[in-house]
């Protein structure tokens, strides 16, 4: 089975910065976000998607389309700095910082991006124990089914420390997982709704041993779709990229249109 979307814009915020094949993303300090103190988890998201969306909006809000947009996000972890700093202020018995309720991090980031940007569709976080790449693809799939013109996905992780490092060995015990990240990362992509256009040339996303792709753990996947999509959109070699995603319904083929058809 084969589904074709429309990949307006993408971006990856890698705060140490990464070269790998080509591509080289510049380190990059993301700013501070109001409300949100001592983790990078909020800045990177506010970051990211003001990249992704800079020459589509030009930094302005969404028009009538803020309706039909939805948001995804997809993390393994979480604000894992957040959570630690929480829960070290609670078992040393200081009075614990509410700014430091981990649990609402992920959608009050989403709250600001929602307000900033004026979407007003469906929000969705959701925490995967795997690459994450096939399983929000097909998310993202779903919501544009149901009647969304467009979805913002997004990927975030921070580099883990001991507790968290922990956490992913128990995880470990039930089957193969993805590796520990080692770098703060995020990447953003703007997902339409297209038509189906036969004949489009396609290149495809296929495992790949840079040795850079380990350092981001989870996100490996949807990393490497973008380093994929900038090396086509550089090089203008293919109309569309096509992505193995597994399904409830099966394995099946996502192909991301560069262009309008």
């Amino acid at each position: 089975m084969r589904t074709e979307r429309l990949l307006v814009s993408e971006a990856l915020v890698v705060p140490s910065g990464i070269t790998a094949g080509a591509l080289t993303v510049e380190p990059v300090e993301p700013g501070r976000v109001p409300g949100f103190v001592e983790s990078a988890f909020s800045p990177l998201i506010k970051s990211v998607i003001d990249r992704c969306l800079a020459g589509v909006t030009g930094g302005e809000a969404f028009g009538d389309e803020g309706a039909r947009t939805g948001l995804v996000l997809a993390t393994l972890y979480g604000d894992t700095v957040t959570a630690d700093l929480g829960s070290k202020l609670l078992t040393s018995g200081r009075v614990a910082n509410p700014l430091l309720f981990y649990q609402s991090v992920p959608t009050t980031i989403l709250g600001v991006v929602a307000r900033d940007y004026a979407v007003t569709g469906p929000t969705t976080c959701v925490a995967l124990r795997g690459d994450l790449r096939g399983e929000a693809l097909d998310l993202v799939d779903t919501i544009l089914d149901d009647g969304m013109d467009q979805v913002l996905l997004l990927g975030v992780d921070l580099a883990t420390e001991t507790r968290p490092l922990d956490a992913h060995a128990q995880l470990q015990d039930g089957g193969p997982r993805a590796g520990a990240a080692r770098a703060d990362a995020a990447v953003a992509f703007l997902i339409r709704r297209a038509d189906p256009t036969p004949g489009t040339a396609r290149a495809a996303v296929t495992p790949d041993a840079d040795e850079h792709l380990s350092d981001f753990g989870s996100l490996a996947g949807l990393v490497q779709l973008y380093l994929t999509v900038r090396a086509e959109r550089a090089a203008a070699a293919a109309g569309a990229v096509a992505v193995n995603v597994g399904s409830a319904l099966g394995e099946r083929e996502l192909r991301l249109l560069l262009r309008e058809p």
